[in-house]
């Protein structure tokens, strides 16, 4: 995703350089012109305008099952580029005058903030009906993190394209309308891909467990022991011998059975956190200096002691 759109900066930059009036002389007023005149440099603002979707979407990247990420950015580069150009040829088709083509990258620009305020009143819909701040105080602190978050993106994406840079204005300049129908169509195009979607990005009330949640719940669970445990990162792994957790300090990992991966959280509550508190017992034990490897006599009765202290299960 961020290299898709730095490359667009990066050929409104060459054709700054060619010169853009020689370039749409170049591509003409036809078919082909039309379609690759929305890649032509119109202005600074514009490159500032595509590197910054690629900072906007970050949170909104972070806030997404892992799994999904890479769908979620292939569609909005997709959707960015292709509500963009489409909306340039809607302006062309409706509104030029012969001869006439429409020219600059700001409506694919515009278009991607139209996508980032539909997937930012998705991830709030989605937090609204996923509350995830039962599971502890490091989650709620995530919860109301991307609360934040995503009320910021949409009232600033809301004032400004109301305020700043009002587009819906009575006007048939090419600018200000192709903003109009790119915003349109960009946060339109979301909803598509939110129906084909809508379990995959949580949008169905269900809290899944998966590798964001599991290392958030690491950190809400660390505040149970009597010293807070150095960062592992939990991931999920197919383990050996049908165990559900494993600890791995030579890699500062902590291994979960894939099959927690995807379930949800409510029905699996006390076998994940048996089996992710199993592992963070063995971490303190670490921590500590002693004996912390899986079923060493040694270790056996330290374990037991920690974690009847901390409601985790015993060593088997």
């Amino acid at each position: 995703m961020a290299a898709a759109f730095l490359s667009l900066a990066l050929i409104n930059v060459a054709t700054l350089a060619a010169g853009p009036s020689r370039v749409l002389g170049g591509l003409g007023d036809g078919p082909l012109g039309a379609l690759l005149a929305p890649f032509v440099y119109d202005s600074w603002g514009t490159i500032g305008g595509l590197a910054g979707s690629v900072l906007l979407f970050g949170p909104i990247l972070f806030a997404t099952t892992p799994s999904e990420r890479g769908r979620l950015s292939l569609f909005f580069v997709a959707s960015s580029i292709g509500m963009g150009v489409l909306a340039s040829v809607l302006w062309d088709v409706t509104y030029a005058i012969p001869g006439q083509v429409g020219s600059g990258s700001s409506g694919i620009a515009i278009t991607a903030l139209g996508v980032l305020f539909s997937l930012s009143l998705l991830g709030l819909f989605r937090l609204l009906r996923a509350d995830t701040r039962r599971l502890g105080p490091l989650s709620s602190h995530w919860w109301y993190s991307l609360l934040l978050i995503y009320l910021t993106l949409i009232l600033s994406t809301l004032w400004f394209v109301f305020f700043l840079q009002p587009v819906f204005v009575a006007t048939t300049l090419y600018n200000w309308r192709v903003h109009e129908l790119g915003f349109v169509l960009g946060m339109v195009s979301a909803v598509p891909y939110a129906a084909a979607r809508w379990q995959r990005l949580g949008l169905d009330g269900v809290v899944r467990i998966d590798e964001t949640l599991s290392n958030s719940h690491f950190d809400d669970l660390s505040i149970r022991f009597p010293r807070r445990l150095p960062k592992y990162h939990v991931v999920f792994r197919p383990l050996q011998h049908g165990y559900s957790s494993e600890f791995h300090p030579e890699l500062k990992e902590i291994w979960l059975s894939e099959s927690f991966e995807g379930k949800d959280y409510a029905q699996a509550k006390v076998a994940f956190e048996d089996a992710l508190l199993h592992a963070m017992v063995h971490a303190e034990l670490f921590g500590e200096g002693g004996p912390w490897e899986h079923g060493r006599p040694e270790c056996r009765s330290r374990f037991d002691a920690v974690a009847s202290a901390l409601g985790a299960p015993l060593e088997e």
